[in-house]
């Protein structure tokens, strides 16, 4: 499992940047708060995120089931939900929750 400092394996988070870097352009991953990656998507201006459970990535799934999972189920959500905030918890689910502007 992951410590309590955060630390999460390197290579799942790269798997999962490459994964999104075939998609939407401007890939950045930030775990300030909760471990979030955040893309674009054509021209849209504004970001879009993708937040993932912490404990999804204690997870003893294989680079190419992580692989295949972002790819089919996760990046087949976002491009359903253009815009909105997409989840993934720690038990493989992905959501979608609206986005909130002010």
């Amino acid at each position: 499992m992951n410590s309590p400092t955060g630390a999460i394996d390197p290579m799942k988070l790269q798997t999962i940047q490459a994964c999104l870097d075939t998609q939407f352009r401007n890939v950045t991953f930030d775990q300030k708060i909760r471990p979030t990656f955040t893309y674009h998507h054509g021209d849209h201006k504004l970001s879009w995120l993708l937040v993932i459970h912490e404990e999804f990535f204690a997870d003893q799934m294989s680079l190419e089931e992580l692989w295949q999972f972002i790819d089919a189920k996760v990046i087949k959500k976002i491009l359903q939900n253009p815009g909105k905030r997409i989840q993934v918890s720690k038990y493989w689910d992905v959501t979608v929750e609206e986005r909130i502007h002010s």
